[in-house]
């Protein structure tokens, strides 16, 4: 694996951007679990408030309604009835009931004046015939406990709701009301013993979603006034949690709400999205910070050592290739041929293909060089190599200095006819060159070339170097026959 990274660079790269994407899936996986969780643990938090405060109404409540029972119970036995007021309240009333949220429990008569106070002898001469709850009590023979929409409290005790029942007489008519104020202040009390972030906030609510109180208070009457369809949709049920908008400040919020024991009314504890995933914005910002830091580093990285490998890959390919190559002539040299020569010669067996191979010697090059001298030899070389490598027109052929004056030409796939075709083009191109040769007969610088042509049944078969040898001995006799001329 390492040996093919380093042989491809570009792959390092496409390594190290899997990496990077595997890192920031694997840190959006996380981020996404963390933001559930702490999605769960508001809920849950949520819910447990509303649990325990549901618990604390609820037991006011029933307390506060269980003496209203009684109240009933015993103003329905006559004897009650004709005891004076003064020992009435002393059998009606139960002192356990004197706590500071709750005000006075008072007995109406069926007009609505008030005949017996909880708090006060002689009653005081209040009517509340026009309440609310007395008139629904009044209507209806089986109402039970009626628990009011808040009102301000003709008995000092400021906003308060009011708990009621029917009284009826022997006859099962309406003979009043017996009824109890519970101080609106004792769940702002209640409620802002609650810690819920920020923007939370805790209400106290109708089933038709009438808003009763809240915690933090609204500034608006229109907006106190306005009704949660949410809660008018769970009125039936006994809880439950949704995620929506507030309809009076706009704020989104986890809301949980709980009924309070079996009367219409539920606790419902928002806390608003923004404090849910505070916490978690700030960890995801700097996870996400972390996440592009080692990105960037690791693609910076991967891309600089790249460019050195590719740097030093093409060294080496420069390297490898001045090694293959004649220092003179620009042509591959006689170890790069003989590599070369085998490779063909192994392709040809394999596919049942021709290999053909030009042995080419410049005539009479001693003679060049001994009256021209070196310098003028070498340019000499120099323009032939040129010519050879010019006259070579498939991307497979290879043109070698096999040594001094001589040249090999490597033709895949060429059966004997084509490689003469090209050893005659290639001679005849020299001798347009025209280099100057005044001890040749020819007064022009020639070569001879030999030609020799095989198909391997196998690469088992004796090497290339047979077909070098071949060559060679049809170049020999061209040069025998005369020069500047190929053979066979």
């Amino acid at each position: 694996m390492l040996k093919l990274l380093i042989n491809k660079p570009k792959r390092l790269i496409g390594l190290a951007l899997l990496l990077s994407l595997t890192v920031s899936a694997a840190a959006m996986l996380s981020l996404h679990e963390m933001r559930v969780d702490a999605f769960e643990r508001a809920k849950d938090a949520g819910a447990n408030i509303a649990l325990v405060i549901e618990h604390d109404i609820t037991r006011n409540l029933e307390f506060y309604s269980l003496s209203l029972q009684n109240v009933a119970d015993r103003l329905a036995d006559p004897e009650v009835r004709r005891l004076p007021d003064h020992v009435q309240r002393m059998v009606l009333f139960d002192g356990r009931i004197q706590a500071q949220d709750l005000g006075s429990m008072l007995v109406t008569d069926r007009e609505g004046r008030v005949i017996l106070d909880s708090k006060v002898e002689p009653a005081r001469a209040l009517d509340f015939g026009d309440r609310d709850y007395f008139l629904q009590q009044a209507k209806s023979d089986n109402l039970g406990i009626y628990v009011s929409k808040p009102f301000e409290a003709r008995t000092g005790l400021g906003l308060a709701i009011a708990l009621s029942l029917r009284l009826n007489d022997a006859d099962g008519r309406f003979s009043g009301v017996v009824s109890g104020g519970l101080r609106v202040r004792y769940f702002d009390r209640l409620f802002s013993g609650v810690t819920l972030g920020k923007n939370g906030a805790i209400a106290l609510l109708y089933a038709d979603g009438t808003l009763a109180t809240r915690r933090p208070a609204l500034t608006s009457a229109t907006a106190a006034a306005k009704r949660s369809e949410h809660l008018a949709l769970f009125a039936n049920t006994a809880g439950g949690t949704y995620l929506d908008a507030s309809v009076r400040d706009g704020v989104e919020r986890l809301y949980t709400y709980r009924r309070i024991g079996n009367y219409p009314l539920f606790v419902a504890v928002g806390t608003a999205t923004e404090d849910i995933y505070a916490n978690w914005k700030a960890r995801a910002w700097w996870i996400g910070m972390l996440v592009v830091l080692f990105n960037v580093v690791t693609l910076a990285m991967a891309y600089l050592f790249a460019q050195h490998l590719e740097r030093r890959i093409e060294e080496q390919r420069r390297h490898a290739e001045l090694a293959a190559t004649d220092a003179l002539t620009g042509l591959a040299n006689r170890r790069a041929l003989d590599e070369r020569l085998d490779a063909e010669w192994r392709r040809a067996a394999r596919e049942r293909q021709p290999l053909s191979v030009l042995m080419i010697d410049v005539d009479h090059f001693k003679a060049y060089n001994d009256h021209y001298g070196h310098p003028d030899g070498d340019a000499a070389l120099q323009a032939v190599a040129r010519c050879i490598q010019a006259n070579l027109r498939r991307p497979g052929d290879l043109a070698a200095r096999y040594g001094g004056e001589e040249f090999c030409v490597v033709l895949p796939g060429s059966d004997l006819d084509s490689a003469n075709v090209v050893a005659e083009t290639i001679r005849r191109a020299i001798l347009v060159l025209n280099i100057p040769h005044a001890r040749s007969a020819s007064t022009a610088l020639t070569v001879s070339i030999g030609a020799a042509s095989g198909t391997p049944a196998s690469s088992g078969e004796p090497r290339a170097a047979t077909l070098t040898k071949a060559a060679d001995a049809q170049l020999y006799r061209a040069k025998t026959s005369g020069r500047n001329r190929t053979m066979p």
